[in-house]
């Protein structure tokens, strides 16, 4: 089966498909040739940037794997997907990420029937200048996920060590 990214946006272009902020400001900065989307916070509450999926946008029901790379600068910094059913919303999945660490999203989750939102969340640290970042956004159906496909992800990501000698 072919492998299909149903995530409308994994360049992080914000034309079409906009990420929306809330108490926090949104870039899209360019470093080491990959565009990030950044967000730092400017406010206090309950403060994130998100991606809203629905509509033609919205995947079918079932078992999906979700991938991106995230980066933050201070403490309590969080990845979440939720998904909208009715007038709830339910934590699909959850990671944190430490202070000045570069983690690697790999999950499954399922997208239960009757969902009508799809949230891809990144909430940053909450004192304000603190940012979270995060690329390459990928959402496909489990079935055709393969983690052999493109190679694997470059060492400085994993945090391995390069071999010595």
């Amino acid at each position: 089966m072919q492998r299909i990214n149903l995530f409308p946006d994994p360049n992080m272009a914000n034309t079409i498909f906009k990420c929306i902020p809330i108490r926090c400001s949104v870039d899209f900065p360019t470093v080491s040739g990959f565009r990030w989307l950044r967000a730092t916070t400017s406010g206090s509450g309950n403060i994130y940037a998100q991606y809203e999926l629905a509509g033609v946008n919205l995947p079918q029901a079932g078992v999906y794997h979700i991938h991106s790379i995230c980066y933050t600068q201070g403490s309590g910094a969080l990845f979440r997907v939720y998904a909208g059913v009715g007038n709830r919303y339910s934590i699909l999945h959850e990671t944190g990420i430490a202070d000045n660490e570069t983690k690697v999203i790999d999950a499954n989750i399922t997208i239960p029937a009757g969902t009508t939102q799809l949230l891809i969340r990144v909430v940053p640290p909450s004192t304000v200048g603190k940012i979270i970042m995060i690329r390459d956004i990928l959402l496909e159906s489990k079935s055709t996920y393969d983690t052999a496909v493109g190679g694997g992800l470059p060492r400085f990501f994993t945090g391995d060590t390069m071999p010595r000698d």
